[in-house]
Protein backbone atom coordinates (compact mmCIF):
# COMPACT_ATOMS: atom_id res chain seq x y z
CA UNK A 1 0.00 0.00 0.00
CA UNK A 2 1.45 3.38 -0.95
CA UNK A 3 2.48 5.60 1.67
CA UNK A 4 1.98 9.28 2.08
CA UNK A 5 5.39 10.86 2.88
CA UNK A 6 5.20 14.20 4.92
CA UNK A 7 5.92 16.34 1.78
CA UNK A 8 2.71 14.60 0.64
CA UNK A 9 0.74 15.11 4.12
CA UNK A 10 1.66 18.63 4.15
CA UNK A 11 0.35 19.50 0.95
CA UNK A 12 -2.46 17.62 1.34
CA UNK A 13 -3.28 19.77 4.41
CA UNK A 14 -4.12 16.28 6.69
CA UNK A 15 -4.81 16.57 10.02
CA UNK A 16 -2.72 15.19 12.72
CA UNK A 17 -6.04 13.29 13.28
CA UNK A 18 -6.75 12.49 9.62
CA UNK A 19 -2.94 11.32 9.92
CA UNK A 20 -3.62 8.93 12.54
CA UNK A 21 -7.20 7.44 10.88
CA UNK A 22 -4.85 7.14 7.91
CA UNK A 23 -1.50 5.01 9.98
CA UNK A 24 -4.79 3.10 11.22
CA UNK A 25 -6.19 2.01 7.79
CA UNK A 26 -2.50 1.24 6.64
CA UNK A 27 -2.03 -0.84 9.43
CA UNK A 28 -4.96 -2.94 8.38
CA UNK A 29 -7.30 -1.86 10.55
CA UNK A 30 -10.68 -1.45 7.92
CA UNK A 31 -13.70 -0.40 10.69
CA UNK A 32 -14.18 2.87 11.96
CA UNK A 33 -14.63 0.84 15.20
CA UNK A 34 -10.95 -0.75 14.58
CA UNK A 35 -9.65 2.60 13.70
CA UNK A 36 -10.78 4.23 16.70
CA UNK A 37 -9.31 1.88 18.74
CA UNK A 38 -5.51 2.30 17.10
CA UNK A 39 -5.62 5.79 16.32
CA UNK A 40 -7.27 6.44 19.67
CA UNK A 41 -9.59 8.93 17.44
CA UNK A 42 -13.36 9.29 19.17
CA UNK A 43 -15.67 7.25 16.66
CA UNK A 44 -17.94 10.25 15.54
CA UNK A 45 -14.48 12.09 14.38
CA UNK A 46 -13.25 8.42 12.49
CA UNK A 47 -16.62 8.74 10.49
CA UNK A 48 -15.99 12.24 9.77
CA UNK A 49 -12.66 12.42 9.01
CA UNK A 50 -13.08 9.09 6.30
CA UNK A 51 -16.07 10.90 4.91
CA UNK A 52 -14.15 13.93 4.22
CA UNK A 53 -11.45 11.83 2.80
CA UNK A 54 -13.63 9.88 0.64
CA UNK A 55 -14.55 13.12 -1.44
CA UNK A 56 -10.85 14.18 -1.94
CA UNK A 57 -10.28 10.74 -3.08
CA UNK A 58 -7.48 9.40 -0.56
CA UNK A 59 -10.04 6.75 0.60
CA UNK A 60 -12.45 4.50 -0.57
CA UNK A 61 -15.31 2.19 0.78
CA UNK A 62 -16.44 -1.27 -0.14
CA UNK A 63 -19.57 -2.79 1.16
CA UNK A 64 -19.54 -6.72 2.39
CA UNK A 65 -22.15 -8.93 4.09
CA UNK A 66 -23.38 -5.89 5.14
CA UNK A 67 -20.87 -3.82 6.80
CA UNK A 68 -18.77 -1.11 5.08
CA UNK A 69 -14.96 -1.56 4.98
CA UNK A 70 -12.71 0.80 4.32
CA UNK A 71 -9.21 1.42 2.30
CA UNK A 72 -6.65 3.66 1.15
CA UNK A 73 -7.65 4.72 -2.33
CA UNK A 74 -5.49 3.23 -5.25
CA UNK A 75 -2.07 4.64 -5.90
CA UNK A 76 -3.11 6.18 -9.62
CA UNK A 77 -5.96 8.30 -8.26
CA UNK A 78 -3.97 9.42 -5.03
CA UNK A 79 -1.63 10.75 -7.13
CA UNK A 80 -4.22 12.86 -8.98
CA UNK A 81 -5.15 14.13 -5.53
CA UNK A 82 -1.74 15.11 -4.94
CA UNK A 83 -1.54 16.48 -8.37
CA UNK A 84 -4.73 18.20 -8.87
CA UNK A 85 -3.57 20.15 -5.42
CA UNK A 86 -0.02 20.97 -6.76
CA UNK A 87 -1.68 22.11 -9.75
CA UNK A 88 -3.83 24.54 -7.79
CA UNK A 89 -1.02 25.64 -5.15
CA UNK A 90 1.63 26.49 -7.65
CA UNK A 91 0.28 27.27 -10.81
CA UNK A 92 1.15 25.00 -13.61
CA UNK A 93 1.51 27.01 -16.85
CA UNK A 94 -0.27 25.37 -19.88
CA UNK A 95 1.91 22.98 -21.72
CA UNK A 96 3.49 21.52 -18.76
CA UNK A 97 1.90 18.38 -16.95
CA UNK A 98 3.27 16.29 -13.70
CA UNK A 99 3.13 12.80 -14.61
CA UNK A 100 4.11 11.45 -11.35
CA UNK A 101 4.96 12.81 -8.04
CA UNK A 102 4.37 10.91 -4.88
CA UNK A 103 8.15 10.13 -4.52
CA UNK A 104 11.11 12.39 -4.71
CA UNK A 105 11.10 11.50 -7.96
CA UNK A 106 9.72 13.23 -10.54
CA UNK A 107 8.48 13.79 -14.37
CA UNK A 108 7.18 16.51 -15.96
CA UNK A 109 6.31 16.94 -19.61
CA UNK A 110 6.82 20.34 -21.54
CA UNK A 111 5.24 20.48 -24.58
CA UNK A 112 5.02 23.16 -27.58
CA UNK A 113 7.91 26.17 -28.11
CA UNK A 114 6.62 28.87 -25.65
CA UNK A 115 6.94 26.36 -22.61
CA UNK A 116 10.18 25.22 -23.93
CA UNK A 117 11.81 27.96 -24.65
CA UNK A 118 10.55 29.11 -20.61
CA UNK A 119 12.21 26.21 -19.43
CA UNK A 120 15.31 26.33 -21.26
CA UNK A 121 15.76 30.21 -20.15
CA UNK A 122 15.19 29.38 -16.41
CA UNK A 123 17.43 26.60 -16.78
CA UNK A 124 20.16 28.47 -17.50
CA UNK A 125 19.32 31.10 -14.92
CA UNK A 126 18.79 28.61 -11.98
CA UNK A 127 22.04 26.65 -12.53
CA UNK A 128 24.42 28.93 -12.31
CA UNK A 129 28.18 27.51 -12.05
CA UNK A 130 26.61 24.22 -12.09
CA UNK A 131 27.97 21.56 -14.71
CA UNK A 132 25.91 20.57 -17.56
CA UNK A 133 26.73 17.50 -19.70
CA UNK A 134 25.01 17.35 -22.86
CA UNK A 135 24.46 14.96 -26.25
CA UNK A 136 23.51 16.00 -29.66
CA UNK A 137 23.57 15.82 -32.97
CA UNK A 138 23.09 17.30 -36.53
CA UNK A 139 19.38 16.57 -36.89
CA UNK A 140 19.03 18.69 -33.88
CA UNK A 141 19.30 21.50 -35.26
CA UNK A 142 16.56 21.35 -37.69
CA UNK A 143 14.16 21.37 -33.94
CA UNK A 144 16.22 23.95 -32.79
CA UNK A 145 15.70 26.51 -35.76
CA UNK A 146 12.01 25.76 -35.27
CA UNK A 147 11.28 26.59 -31.55
CA UNK A 148 14.22 28.94 -31.10
CA UNK A 149 15.42 30.24 -34.45
CA UNK A 150 19.40 31.42 -34.89
CA UNK A 151 18.62 34.85 -32.64
CA UNK A 152 17.44 32.99 -29.73
CA UNK A 153 19.85 29.86 -29.90
CA UNK A 154 22.58 32.40 -29.73
CA UNK A 155 21.05 34.16 -27.19
CA UNK A 156 20.54 31.04 -25.49
CA UNK A 157 24.39 30.37 -25.51
CA UNK A 158 25.32 33.92 -24.50
CA UNK A 159 23.53 33.28 -21.31
CA UNK A 160 24.96 29.82 -20.66
CA UNK A 161 28.32 31.81 -20.81
CA UNK A 162 27.24 34.64 -18.16
CA UNK A 163 25.93 32.12 -15.76
CA UNK A 164 29.53 30.39 -16.29
CA UNK A 165 27.55 27.03 -16.66
CA UNK A 166 30.22 24.26 -16.93
CA UNK A 167 29.26 22.68 -19.97
CA UNK A 168 30.92 19.19 -21.86
CA UNK A 169 29.35 17.33 -24.63
CA UNK A 170 29.16 14.54 -26.66
CA UNK A 171 28.69 15.57 -30.60
CA UNK A 172 29.54 13.24 -33.56
CA UNK A 173 32.73 13.77 -35.36
CA UNK A 174 32.92 17.31 -37.73
CA UNK A 175 29.73 18.81 -35.68
CA UNK A 176 31.06 22.12 -35.34
CA UNK A 177 32.22 22.46 -38.57
CA UNK A 178 29.29 21.71 -39.83
CA UNK A 179 27.30 24.07 -37.34
CA UNK A 180 29.76 27.28 -37.90
CA UNK A 181 28.96 26.02 -42.10
CA UNK A 182 24.98 26.12 -41.60
CA UNK A 183 24.87 28.47 -39.18
CA UNK A 184 27.71 30.88 -39.65
CA UNK A 185 30.39 33.17 -38.01
CA UNK A 186 27.89 34.29 -35.29
CA UNK A 187 27.05 31.55 -33.76
CA UNK A 188 30.60 30.28 -33.61
CA UNK A 189 31.30 33.53 -31.17
CA UNK A 190 28.55 33.28 -28.76
CA UNK A 191 29.20 29.25 -28.83
CA UNK A 192 32.69 30.05 -27.87
CA UNK A 193 33.58 30.31 -24.22
CA UNK A 194 30.67 28.01 -23.14
CA UNK A 195 32.61 24.51 -23.07
CA UNK A 196 35.63 23.80 -22.68
CA UNK A 197 35.88 20.12 -23.42
CA UNK A 198 33.66 17.85 -25.92
CA UNK A 199 33.73 13.97 -27.05
CA UNK A 200 33.88 13.25 -30.54
CA UNK A 201 32.11 10.02 -31.33
CA UNK A 202 30.80 8.63 -34.64
CA UNK A 203 27.98 10.07 -36.94
CA UNK A 204 26.47 6.58 -36.74
CA UNK A 205 25.07 7.16 -33.37
CA UNK A 206 23.06 10.29 -34.18
CA UNK A 207 20.71 9.54 -36.41
CA UNK A 208 17.83 10.78 -34.55
CA UNK A 209 17.14 14.37 -33.68
CA UNK A 210 17.07 13.56 -30.19
CA UNK A 211 19.05 16.07 -27.46
CA UNK A 212 19.60 15.23 -23.65
CA UNK A 213 20.84 17.56 -21.03
CA UNK A 214 22.52 16.23 -17.69
CA UNK A 215 22.56 18.58 -14.09
CA UNK A 216 23.38 17.13 -10.69
CA UNK A 217 19.66 16.64 -10.18
CA UNK A 218 17.93 16.38 -13.21
CA UNK A 219 17.36 15.67 -16.57
CA UNK A 220 16.24 16.76 -19.83
CA UNK A 221 15.13 14.25 -22.89
CA UNK A 222 14.47 16.63 -25.73
CA UNK A 223 12.94 16.06 -29.31
CA UNK A 224 12.44 19.84 -30.60
CA UNK A 225 11.53 18.35 -33.95
CA UNK A 226 8.09 17.19 -31.52
CA UNK A 227 8.55 19.93 -29.50
CA UNK A 228 8.82 18.11 -26.41
CA UNK A 229 10.90 17.76 -23.51
CA UNK A 230 10.66 14.97 -20.57
CA UNK A 231 12.62 16.43 -17.25
CA UNK A 232 13.20 13.61 -14.70
CA UNK A 233 14.45 14.82 -11.17
CA UNK A 234 15.97 12.48 -8.28
CA UNK A 235 15.46 9.53 -10.46
CA UNK A 236 17.62 6.34 -11.10
CA UNK A 237 16.92 7.25 -14.79
CA UNK A 238 19.22 10.34 -14.05
CA UNK A 239 22.01 7.74 -12.30
CA UNK A 240 21.44 5.63 -15.24
CA UNK A 241 22.00 8.31 -18.38
CA UNK A 242 24.70 9.77 -16.00
CA UNK A 243 26.49 6.73 -16.21
CA UNK A 244 26.33 5.69 -19.69
CA UNK A 245 27.38 9.52 -20.49
CA UNK A 246 30.45 8.50 -18.07
CA UNK A 247 30.93 5.31 -20.40
CA UNK A 248 31.07 7.85 -23.31
CA UNK A 249 33.56 10.11 -21.85
CA UNK A 250 35.95 7.36 -20.81
CA UNK A 251 35.54 5.71 -24.82
CA UNK A 252 36.00 8.70 -27.05
CA UNK A 253 38.42 11.32 -28.20
CA UNK A 254 38.33 14.92 -26.10
CA UNK A 255 38.97 18.03 -27.78
CA UNK A 256 39.10 21.74 -26.80
CA UNK A 257 36.32 22.92 -28.05
CA UNK A 258 37.62 26.78 -28.00
CA UNK A 259 40.49 26.37 -29.84
CA UNK A 260 38.77 24.61 -32.80
CA UNK A 261 36.17 27.62 -32.31
CA UNK A 262 39.13 29.71 -33.10
CA UNK A 263 40.40 28.50 -35.73
CA UNK A 264 36.80 28.16 -36.95
CA UNK A 265 36.04 31.88 -36.55
CA UNK A 266 39.44 32.86 -38.20
CA UNK A 267 38.75 30.21 -41.01
CA UNK A 268 35.39 32.45 -41.85
CA UNK A 269 36.84 35.84 -41.34
CA UNK A 270 39.21 35.19 -44.22
CA UNK A 271 36.88 33.99 -46.53
CA UNK A 272 35.09 37.36 -46.20
CA UNK A 273 37.99 39.38 -46.80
Amino acid sequence: MTKLSPQNIKLLGLSKSEVKVLDALRAGKNTPLEMTRESKVSRPAVYEILERLQKRGIVKSNIKDGRRYWSQAKERDLEEEIFNTKKALFSFEEGVEQIHGLSDSTVIVHRGGEAIRKLLKDLMKTHKEQRLYGIQGDTVVIGWNKVFGIERTNELNRMIKQNRLIVEGIVPKGWFERQTKLIGKKWAEDFAGRAAISHEIGEEYFKHGGQIFIFKNSLYLMAMNEELVIEVRNSEIQKLILSMFRFIQDNSKKFDVNERLRRLIAMAEDKQE
